[in-house]
């Protein structure tokens, strides 16, 4: 019972199976046979039809399988052939179990209705009017073409006005019902026709960007194929009822309903979806793999999970979306403000001129109300409005399709003005993957049992420097020992771990704990020298020490750093950007892992806690607040960081990016999430960034200049109010497409533009 509890599979389903009975004149006994060999809870009825020799057992699935029954039988030298198998499938817990009501993807799918076509028609046949003569009395069709389109625009409004608002519908039907009472029928049918193919054309040139966004929900695995650990058969679940340490199978072709480890079989993975490569991974016993990415080789894998659906990786990415798509920018802002005050001073100015120029004469009361009309027509402020939001949108949807999640517009913009980036060294610029290189016992104990006390004290850390140094214990046959006691383990932010051994305080961690203990002193002459020659070499130097004892034993280890980080170092300072490299490592090391990836000593800090990092961050935002001025670009403060520590000062950047690799905290305290933490991805976003606001100025720039040009033409009396909405329209589509660009083809995204690295192999410890 607790062993399905552990696997989620239920325990009191029950499946019916048959079997053709083929010597039947030992059928009598196969009943009681039945009952005496199998227990209630795994059978619950046995039903023997004498006519058609038909065997059917209602058994429960989980303790006793078909292929069971079978052996029983034969056990009693009944023949029998399985002609049904109720639990084959491993679908029978679903119907136990209530899954998830799926969200139900909002698919853009713009189709213009059949009224807005028969308006259209009638709109062109009301053009020939112009012609005159007896086609003169086609500008009577045009009414048609308003009784075609304007009822869904004249619901609209009235669902408007009935919330005391005033929308672009309102501003519509006032200009239509103005026109067909100066009997500007054509007109009419214009500002009718054309102001609704605009919104269907707007959504088909946006619904490409809405629906990669939309998309994203579909990564979440919707079922799991759990092993059952009795009968060893594949149990169909919901993903979202698979708990933490269930072994799954992921046949060739299926997702991988929730992160976990590789335990079996040899294939490679798709990770497109959540990291926009295309090459796929090689996973092995020990990999880990991500939910939602799909097994493309030609093995079936079987994975322990370690975090259930709704903490995986998918399911972070898909919050991340849906979090992208609520956040608006302050560009967004101050354009939707700016429309509330000129939209209404336009539409006053307007009624101004449809109202008082009739105290002058019928003449000129005609001629205002015309420029009236035209003047509510420019007053629309679509193409003002949608400048911003659908670049966003495309924007987002691009970086998304290339693993990369942006939690909103605002992010964008300010990836744009990015001037210093700040970065973390470990598992960022580096790999984050140890290896022990050197180890020296400096005490009267033997090499083996300092090791084990090193070991037993990085056994609870879950620092990538931990495993590397239980990893090389272990290739000297040192194991974790038993006969220790371990009470007390505290982190020391920024030093190392404390832990009381046996009664026995016991301190692992860098220089600095050791030199605020007074231990490092205590070392020898010779002892200190090595620490530096292995800080020189570019190793993080530890310690570890044992109450009454001092310092028993130093070692070092090495972290490889990112085959890409000298590359994206180079591009970004080319686009004139600062990069700073923070590490709490001794400044020899971090000063030569610096010279690997092309930064001089000034560009490097070491030797710094968390709270130094932090403060580092801050003084950096404030000093460019403080230069800021209004007639000057932006300058913005990046910091790229992977861990726990990294954190706090992700919090106060102007822009945190998070390795998706790195710890669960540092990516919900930062603004983006590279996914496969691929740095050559921050050039494309910085990239991103600027042509982000380089579009959104020449969308409004366009949107208002347009507006002005048509109002100058109206006021000289050369404007019509056809032109004056087909301007508009014209200019909302232009705006429109001009934001779209930002989003690649599909050709684009398969290709992937970006320089991606060779296919690597990911290791984990294995999990029990």
């Amino acid at each position: 019972e607790r062993t399905a509890q552990r696997t989620g599979i239920p325990t009191d389903c029950f499946v019916k199976s048959t079997f053709e009975i083929i010597e039947f004149e030992k059928a009598d006994s196969v009943e009681g046979f039945l009952r005496t060999e199998i227990p209630d809870d795994h059978m619950k009825t046995v039903e023997i039809d004498s006519v058609k020799k038909i065997l059917t057992v209602h058994h429960n699935p989980y303790y006793l399988t078909a292929s069971s029954i079978k052996k029983h039988l034969e056990s009693t030298a009944i023949k029998s052939s399985l002609l049904s198998d109720g639990g084959a499938d491993g679908m029978w817990a679903l119907s136990q179990m209530s899954e998830p009501v799926e969200e139900i993807l909002e698919q853009h799918r713009a189709i213009v209705r059949w009224n807005i076509i028969l308006s259209g028609i009638c709109w062109m046949l009301s053009m020939l009017s112009y012609i005159g003569g007896k086609w003169i009395y086609l500008k009577y069709v045009g009414l048609l073409s308003v009784a075609f389109g304007l009822p869904p625009i004249a619901l609209k409004a009235y669902r408007t006005l009935r919330r005391l608002h005033f929308d672009v519908n309102c501003m519509m039907l006032f200009a239509t019902v103005g026109a067909v009472a100066l009997q500007e029928f054509t007109e009419a049918a214009a500002v009718t026709f054309l102001f609704s193919i605009s919104e269907a054309l707007e959504s088909i040139a946006t619904s490409r960007a809405r629906n990669a966004l939309s998309a994203i929900v579909q990564l979440r695995p919707d079922r799991a194929s759990v092993i059952n650990p009795i009968t060893k058969q594949i149990v169909v679940l919901p993903a979202s009822a698979v708990p933490i340490g269930t072994l799954v199978s992921v046949k060739t072709g299926d997702k991988v309903p929730c992160d976990g480890c590789v335990v079996e079989g040899q294939s490679t993975v798709d990770e497109s979806s959540l990291t926009g490569e295309s090459i796929p991974v090689k996973k092995g016993p020990g990999s880990m793999v991500s939910g939602g990415t799909t097994n493309n080789g030609a093995t079936q894998l079987v994975v322990q999970t370690t975090a259930t659906a709704d903490q995986s990786a998918v399911a972070k990415l898909i919050r991340l979306v849906e979090e992208a798509q609520t956040n608006r920018s302050e560009t967004e802002k101050l354009v939707d403000r700016f429309a509330a005050v000129y939209t209404p001073i336009v539409l006053l100015a307007a009624l101004c001129m449809c109202t008082i120029p009739w105290a002058f004469g019928n003449e000129k009361g005609r001629a205002w109300v015309m420029t009236g009309l035209i003047t509510i027509v420019i007053a629309c402020p679509c193409a003002l409005i949608i400048s911003t939001p659908v670049t966003y949108v495309a924007a987002l949807a691009a970086a998304a399709q290339r693993g990369i999640v942006i939690k909103g517009g605002a992010y964008l913009e300010a990836m744009g003005s990015v001037k210093e980036i700040a970065f973390d060294k470990t598992g960022t610029l580096t790999e984050g993957v140890f290896a022990l290189l050197h180890f020296e016992s400096v005490s009267s104990r033997s090499r083996k049992e300092v090791l084990e006390y090193l070991t037993l004290m990085e056994s609870p850390a879950s620092h990538p420097l931990s495993h590397a140094i239980i990893k090389g214990a272990a290739n000297e046959q040192v194991k974790i020992p038993k006969d220790l006691s371990l009470q007390n383990h505290t982190l020391l932010p920024g030093e190392g771990i404390a832990a009381d051994i046996d009664g026995k305080k016991v301190h692992v961690g860098n220089i600095r704990l050791f030199k605020r203990l007074g231990y490092y002193d205590e070392l020898s002459k010779t002892n200190r020298d090595t620490v530096e020659e292995w800080a020189q070499s570019g190793g993080t130097v530890g310690l570890i020490s044992i109450e009454g004892e001092g310092i028993t034993g130093m070692f070092s280890v090495t972290d490889k750093v990112r085959d890409e980080s000298k590359f994206v170092v180079a591009a970004l300072k080319e686009r004139g950007i600062s990069i700073k490299m923070l590490t709490g490592d001794l400044t020899p090391a971090a000063l030569c892992i610096g010279k690997q990836i092309g930064l001089s000593s000034e560009d490097v800090k070491s030797q710094l806690l968390p709270e130094d990092k932090v403060e580092f961050i801050a003084n950096a935002v404030q000093v460019n607040k403080n230069q800021k001025r209004w007639w000057k670009s932006t300058r913005n403060v990046m910091m790229v960081g992977d861990g726990v520590n990294d954190a706090p000062a992700l919090a106060l950047a102007d822009v945190s990016v998070a390795m998706g690799e790195g710890a669960a905290l540092a990516m919900e305290a930062s603004d983006v999430t590279l996914m496969d933490s691929n740095l050559e991805k921050l050039v494309y976003m910085t990239q991103l960034g600027r042509r982000v606001i380089r579009t959104i100025v020449e969308n409004v720039i366009f949107s208002l200049v347009t507006k002005a040009i048509v109002m100058g033409f109206a006021f000289a009396g050369r404007a019509s109010l056809w032109a004056a909405i087909v301007s508009d329209v014209g200019a909302m589509l232009l705006v429109t497409l001009n934001g779209m660009k930002l989003l690649p083809s599909s050709r684009k995204v398969r290709e992937n533009d970006l320089l991606v690295s060779p296919v690597r192999e990911e290791n984990c410890e294995h999990v029990v």
